[in-house]
């Protein structure tokens, strides 16, 4: 699939990232609104570049959503795609919000003694030690959220219920606060 005369972007896979099949109807309603979606993704970002990621994302989504509650195969999937094809681009649009360019390589001399870049610094290392403590489920639980998987995607492949992964999970963070 190419977008505004771009060489191929978005890879129409058989398989997810994660090697399950995704399903010929959304794989077609992905190709009939790949041109809107570019659009869209131009609008909202000014670049059309995030749009295969954000395309295959929510193909694979809306392809495993549908699995679980057990859709029949049908041609009318476009809206449901598309829907799931914009809250990604939202999400996409307030992460790249919060980035924070750092400028070219003849500023870092001026961060290396800056207090606010040293407090950044010893944050992420604070932050990256408390995951090191957290317990291999855990761990995992936290970077699904980050990878933006839902608590009830979650919930599912550890076969339980949202209350109970999402209670142990910050019941665990909870206890490591405590501790440290």
């Amino acid at each position: 699939m190419a977008c505004a005369g771009r060489i191929l972007v978005w890879w129409d896979r058989d398989y997810d990232g994660s090697g399950r099949p995704i399903r010929p109807d959304v794989r077609s309603a992905g190709r009939e609104i790949w041109k809107q979606a570019c659009q869209q993704t131009m609008a909202v970002v000014a670049d059309d570049a995030p749009a295969g990621e954000l395309m295959e994302t929510a193909v694979a989504q809306v392809s495993r959503y549908l699995d679980r509650i057990g859709a029949p195969l049908s041609s009318r999937k476009h809206g449901l795609l598309m829907v799931a094809f914009y809250r990604a681009l939202r999400r996409y649009r307030a992460k790249s919000a919060r980035l924070e360019l750092l400028g070219a390589s003849t500023d870092f001399s001026d961060l290396a003694i800056a207090d606010d870049w040293l407090a950044r610094a010893n944050a992420r290392l604070d932050l990256e030690k408390f995951i090191r403590r957290l317990t291999g489920r855990h761990a995992e639980v936290l970077m699904l959220r980050a990878a933006g998987y839902e608590w009830r995607e979650i919930a599912e492949m550890y076969g339980t219920t949202v209350g109970a992964i999402r209670s142990s999970f910050w019941r665990e963070i909870e206890k490591l606060k405590w501790a440290a």
